[in-house]
């Protein structure tokens, strides 16, 4: 086995297409506009077994006063909820114990690539198919379970209505009734401006992203990320959300809540998973089912909870790191001075 630095986008992104697990957050040009954004380094490695591409595995470094850190994906919330290694096309149609063959040599690589660089802190958000962490586990790393929710498209449109909460039912029928309109859109105007709102709220303690991030995404990926506004009869925006649209239907940032008594984000949503459907996806996720207030709201949809993992190192300094960095700079009453990436 050889670790390699892929330096061809074109090989890159053909792996990440014909593989199950590839999304659209691992290919190329999404991986170096988060580097150009972030101001951590992109790492594309690559896993070999003899001349064949097994497994690749993005890595965004950063040293700032000595302190090393790795992560996959870098830390910027709500933009890429996971990231990790992608295991090859074959990888699913192999036995059990060759695909534990396979993990194991591509485990064991990556943790020799992270212990040259030795960083004091190190965390790896994997997709949520990829749930055999053990080799990890054995060479002392550490683990954590996160949620999101999912629902099956396969089923019918019927199937899917009914198991959505009897007082949402009634609210989408309302809705439907009021003559609103949805509109997929290529600007991101508008939902940016929806969230930024909402996430300037000191309540609030997630920090915004700068809109040239994602006006960049935009431009590399149009036929798979979109912006849907929702306007009611009068022209109003009632609901608005951005959307990944590559392999999977992933309902990815938006959604705030708006100021109207109408159920737009509801509505919105109940008219997403049709689109998603029509258009021959076979899953819908709502990313992230691990905001407390956020999950009354979304469980009501029906969806099934799904589990991702989280892996992580730190020595010494890095716990201390973290600590200051969860203390003392995120608080909602700082963050917007401290953390550069907001506008």
């Amino acid at each position: 086995m050889t670790v390699e630095t892929i330096k061809d986008k074109e090989t890159w992104d053909r792996f990440i297409d014909e593989s199950a697990g590839g999304l659209l957050f691992h290919k190329w040009d999404f991986l170096k506009i988060t580097e150009e954004h972030t101001g951590y380094r992109f790492f594309p490695y690559g896993i070999y077994k003899g001349e064949e591409l097994i497994s690749v595995f993005p890595l965004f470094c950063r040293n700032v006063h000595g302190l090393k850190t790795a992560f996959s994906p870098p830390p910027m919330q709500s933009i890429i909820p996971y990231l990790g290694f992608v295991m090859g096309q074959e990888y699913d149609t192999l036995k059990q114990s060759k695909k534990e063959s396979f993990l194991k040599m591509v485990s064991d690589d990556i943790h020799a690539t992270l212990q040259e660089f030795s960083p004091s802190y190190l965390s790896m958000m994997l997709v949520p198919d990829q749930l055999d962490i053990r080799n990890f586990i054995w060479n002392q790393y550490s683990a954590k379970v996160h949620y999101t929710y999912t629902v099956d498209l396969t089923q019918p449109s019927e199937e899917i209505w009914n198991g959505f909460h009897y007082k949402l039912r009634h609210k989408l029928k309302k809705a439907g009734q009021s003559g609103m309109e949805l509109h997929r859109e290529h600007d991101i105007s508008t939902v940016y401006q929806a969230v930024s709102d909402r996430f300037s709220q000191p309540s609030m303690n997630i920090p915004m992203i700068s809109r040239r991030y994602f006006e960049d995404l935009f431009r590399a990926y149009p036929d798979h990320l979109a912006a849907y506004n929702l306007y009611d009869r009068a022209g109003e925006l009632v609901g608005t959300v951005t959307t990944q649209e590559y392999k999977r239907f992933l309902l990815w940032m938006g959604t705030p809540r708006m100021d109207t008594a109408s159920a737009g984000n509801e509505y919105l949503q109940w008219l997403l998973m049709l689109k998603a459907k029509e258009r021959g996806f076979h899953t819908l996720e709502n990313i992230g089912a691990n905001t407390k207030n956020l999950n009354l709201f979304k469980s009501k949809f029906g969806f099934e909870i799904t589990v991702y993992l989280e892996l992580y190192m730190r020595n010494m300094l890095g716990t201390m790191a973290e600590w200051v960095y969860s203390n003392i700079i995120n608080p909602s009453r700082l963050k917007r001075r401290v953390v550069s990436y907001i506008e």
